[in-house]
């Protein structure tokens, strides 16, 4: 993400971002805006006076919007937009809500422009549309009792900033394909909210960068689109008090659809294995797996379930797709199960304790490699070794950062569900994760070796032995989902004599010599 300090731009110091509804998840490329970084409304923080908000949206497909808050610097939003060739019609949605209980005046300023006073340049804006050309602002809005006395005056790319006193009338048919900047203004009745669609074409400028590349490009890259609204008595210039001056300084760049690309065309993998696009080093690393095809031409919804050579389309809205190989084998036996170790006699303790073999799966490892590094398979619990950070990006940047998890003992070390991967700019893979004991915490975190291990054993120690570690003391039981009657409690530093270790679930169990179930994790037990 791009860090910033506060932007000073317009009429007013610094500013608050509005963003916008999350995007459409539709990946027609054709008839798309298909914006990179889309993001989500931020009240407007004013007391009094009229509020307001302001997004882009595609003008063939309203659900297509931009915007994307950064987080530390709220009044930088960048987003990117498709311009197919060279144009694209866009509308700038404006909305305004009256939150007082009188009727007020309202002037609002934006600025469109190809480049501004502060030298960015990204996508070319205009005012207008390629289908139905420069229009009267009256098109620009749906008329009612709640709104009045609207009208607007305009400014050129031919005059100096912060120009936008032309009236319409007075415009030649060149100077109004010129208009980038526009001034409305309106009466707005208490309590009532009215909508601008102003129209806006967005076409190459100075730079057109790859849409893999706009979290981390340089701000230069970018247009500045400011707006500003003024709340006023009705029919004066008299502002109204705490309303103050409200802008949204928005940073819009532009680029051509580009294709997803692969360090890899074809991935083998083992029955089970988790796989998604990181296992072809897809870029975008956000990209999806889509449609999956057998070699009968079958769609099917789990490749890995079973043997067989597999056509794998990867997607992502703004790209287009690549079609790539994923050859699954079938799992390697295990002579060391259950059959060769007095199977028989296992078998029946299992059924005397009601353990379902779906719960119970000795031979599943809980590793998996991906690209030659060996990581937790998706659903297992980790625990963190050292002290990191979890980031909302998979591109790891202070601005990212979203909670510090701080070096903990082995009892208090903070566990996490290993919800899938990724791979950040730099190829560098990443865990998706949620916190275990704080489940709204979602991101991701380092896969480095070193900075995380599995949170339970999937091994019987070689003394066939654990001591229990945790302050508070574990509990036994006769089922391995540890339900029911608690059997014995045993205190801090009791050891235990282990007989094997199942799995149940993302978990493991070690069933002691007595037949009792006890939690496999590392942070209420250690191996002797």
């Amino acid at each position: 993400m791009i860090g910033l300090t506060a932007v000073t731009f317009g009429f007013v110091v610094g500013g608050f971002g509005g963003s916008a509804k999350p995007a459409s998840a539709a990946t027609d490329t054709s008839t798309q805006a298909n914006f990179v970084n889309s993001g989500i409304n931020v009240a407007d923080p004013i007391k009094s006076g009229l509020s307001w908000s302001g997004h882009f949206a595609d003008a063939t497909n309203p659900d297509d919007i931009s915007l994307d808050s950064k987080p530390g610097n709220t009044n930088v939003n960048t987003s990117a937009v498709n311009v197919k060739g060279n144009a694209t019609n866009l509308f700038y949605v404006v909305t305004v809500k009256n939150i007082t209980d009188q009727d007020l005046t309202g002037r609002y300023f934006v600025d469109f422009y190809d480049q501004d006073t502060a030298g960015y340049s990204g996508a070319g804006l205009c005012y207008g549309s390629t289908t139905n050309g420069v229009r009267t602002i009256d098109h620009d809005y749906t008329p009612s009792d709640d709104v009045s006395n609207v009208s607007a005056t305009y400014g050129l790319t031919t005059e100096a900033a912060y120009s936008y006193w032309n009236e319409w009338d007075s415009l030649s048919d060149t100077q109004k394909s010129q208009i980038v900047r526009v001034r409305i203004n309106f009466d707005l009745k208490a309590g009532k909210t009215v909508t601008f669609k102003l129209p806006v074409i967005a076409s190459k400028a100075g730079n057109l960068i790859q849409a893999n590349k706009i979290v981390d490009a340089d701000l230069t890259d970018f247009t500045i689109i400011f707006g500003v609204m003024y709340s006023y008595y009705l029919g004066t210039t008299t502002s109204i008090p705490d309303s103050g001056s409200f802008n949204h300084n928005q940073f819009l760049a532009a680029y051509e659809i580009t294709g997803i690309t692969t360090t890899k065309d074809s991935a083998t993998v083992q029955v089970g294995d988790t796989v998604n696009a990181a296992t072809f080093g897809a870029d975008p690393t956000d990209a999806t797996i889509g449609t999956v095809t057998d070699a009968n031409g079958q769609t099917v919804t789990d490749p890995t379930a079973k043997a067989g050579t597999y056509t794998v389309e990867l997607t992502r809205p703004g790209y287009t797709s690549k079609t790539v190989t994923l050859v699954v084998n079938p799992k390697p036996s295990n002579n060391g199960g259950s059959s060769s170790n007095n199977g028989g006699t296992t078998n029946n303790n299992s059924s005397s304790n009601n353990n379902s073999s779906s719960d119970i799966d000795t031979s599943t490892s809980p590793d998996t490699v991906i690209d030659g590094q060996t990581v937790a398979k998706k659903g297992r619990a980790i625990y963190g070794l050292k002290g990191l950070y979890m980031y909302n990006k998979a591109t790891f940047k202070k601005l990212a950062r979203t909670y510090h998890y701080a070096k903990q003992i082995r009892t208090k070390r903070p566990i996490f569900i290993v919800d899938g991967y990724t791979k950040s700019n730099s190829g560098a893979l990443r865990y998706k994760v949620h916190d275990y004991y704080h489940k709204s915490r979602k991101g991701y975190i380092t896969a480095k070796s070193g900075y995380t291990k599995l949170a339970y054993y999937f091994s019987v120690p070689k003394s066939k032995a654990v001591r229990v570690i945790t302050s508070t003391g574990i509990n036994s039981y006769a089922k391995s989902d540890l339900s029911g009657k608690k059997l014995k409690h045993y205190k801090k530093g009791t050891v235990l004599k282990v007989k094997k270790v199942v799995k149940y679930k993302l978990a493991s169990r070690f069933q002691l010599t007595n037949g009792r179930y006890i939690s496999g994790n590392k942070t209420f037990v250690i191996m002797k």
